[in-house]
């Protein structure tokens, strides 16, 4: 069967999502040796500790005290590792995803009368959710993603209308996920809105790649007002 865009492009997305995948394994990787490292100096600070409550001689009150700190700083630290952790292999798990759907590339699937679909990308939560609930409010089918990679398998997989897509965001910014959107069969029909807290971006040349740029000042009324225009709804 003859794949539904040239054999050239899908080699380059595909040794791009297998970039990501290795980048995301070795995130994961050095996560893992963070928590490691973390719950280990949660062990030393909890055997200093009961040394210390046990009546060891060179303890006191004070030093009772400091070591009771350092231990909810070591278990702090120790959660922090691991919702780090739980992220990473979040993303792991997105990319090696994404690389098995382009290595079986579907093409773009045929629209049923559903509402039109439009992504919403953004790596602050509140923002994600309040524009997903006013589109969704507005009648169209809405999903998120927290950044571009995220976007990348959310974009293939629900094959969006209009997505609105943060420029500036961590492990896959909005301009290279909107590159990697646009060279794939299955996405590039769907119309990309940079919405963007960065000022002049309007006048970059990058512009060329969106069907709007919205700065994230811009009113409700407005970001809705656009998402239906370029949905030609």
């Amino acid at each position: 069967m003859a794949l539904p865009f040239p054999s050239g492009q899908l080699a380059y997305l595909c040794e791009n999502a297998r970039n990501l995948v290795v980048c995301a394994a070795h995130h994961k990787n050095d996560l893992d040796a963070l928590e490691a490292s973390a719950e280990a100096e949660v062990r030393r600070a909890e055997t200093a500790l009961t040394d210390a409550l046990d009546g060891t001689p060179v303890s006191s009150e004070g030093q009772r005290a400091l070591l009771s700190i350092q231990l909810q700083r070591s278990l702090q630290g120790v959660e922090a590792a691991r919702q780090l952790c739980i992220g990473a292999r979040e993303q792991h798990a997105a990319a090696s995803r994404l690389l098995a759907l382009l290595e079986a590339d579907r093409g773009p699937r045929p629209r049923s009368g559903e509402p039109p679909g439009v992504l919403v990308v953004d790596d602050y939560r509140a923002v994600r959710e309040v524009v997903a609930r006013m589109l969704q409010n507005a009648g169209f089918t809405v999903r998120t993603a927290a950044n571009g990679l995220e976007a990348l398998l959310a974009a293939y997989e629900m094959q969006p209308a209009v997505i609105v897509m943060d420029v500036t965001m961590p492990v896959l910014d909005g301009i290279e996920a909107t590159r990697l959107i646009k060279a794939t069969a299955a996405t590039r029909d769907a119309r990309v809105i940079a919405y963007t807290g960065e000022s002049g971006f309007d006048e970059t040349s990058l512009r060329t790649l969106f069907a709007a740029v919205l700065p994230k000042t811009a009113p409700p009324a407005v970001l809705l007002s656009t998402v239906r225009r370029i949905a030609n709804v």
